[in-house]
């Protein structure tokens, strides 16, 4: 079994499009990395993306791969005549401890499209729980669509932000 992209490895790229965006989670740090670090919640956040019993989930220490098939009503229609066959999408995340914040790293791939996703994040203490701060960036490199399809991506990152908030929030919730 492959453990999949590792950080670090060259991918081949394209322009891409940087973002930042911020969310704060009701609890603790060690609360909030547990929950990232759990397959279940990694079910949750993506199972309506992949088709029915296609993803696997495994945490190797602070290292949690996700992968399935993405359903394929979910590929844009402009993207489609690209795609050759199934898509099947990687989600790897690592996770390290400081003090009192906790860092990510997190690449998500699509093997069958030329789309990578990366980013980098700080999740600290705040007054309300954990704020996590994240930079990454989008490639699509696909002629002439990939910049839109990077700026349509980009543009919904905010309620993709407040959804993940959302079953956060009600993941710790119920695993407390």
């Amino acid at each position: 079994m492959s453990a999949g992209p590792r950080f670090g490895d060259d991918i081949e790229r394209g322009k891409t499009l940087e973002f930042s965006q911020s969310v704060t989670y009701p609890g603790t740090v060690d609360e909030v990395v547990a929950m990232f670090l759990s397959p279940g919640y990694q079910e949750r956040r993506f199972g309506s993306f992949v088709v029915e019993g296609s993803s696997s989930a495994v945490v190797e220490g602070d290292r949690i791969t996700f992968s399935g098939t993405v359903r394929p009503e979910l590929i844009p229609s402009a993207a489609s005549r690209f795609v050759k066959g199934d898509l099947r999408v990687s989600f790897v995340e690592e996770w390290s401890r400081d003090e009192a914040v906790a860092r990510s790293r997190s690449m998500v791939t699509v093997e069958g499209a030329p789309v990578s996703f990366r980013a980098v994040s700080v999740l600290s203490p705040s007054g309300q729980g954990a704020e996590r701060d994240v930079t990454g960036d989008v490639s699509v490199r696909i002629p002439l669509l990939g910049g839109r399809i990077e700026k349509e991506a980009v543009a919904r990152a905010g309620r993709v932000i407040e959804l993940e908030r959302e079953l956060a929030a009600s993941w710790l919730e119920e695993h407390r």
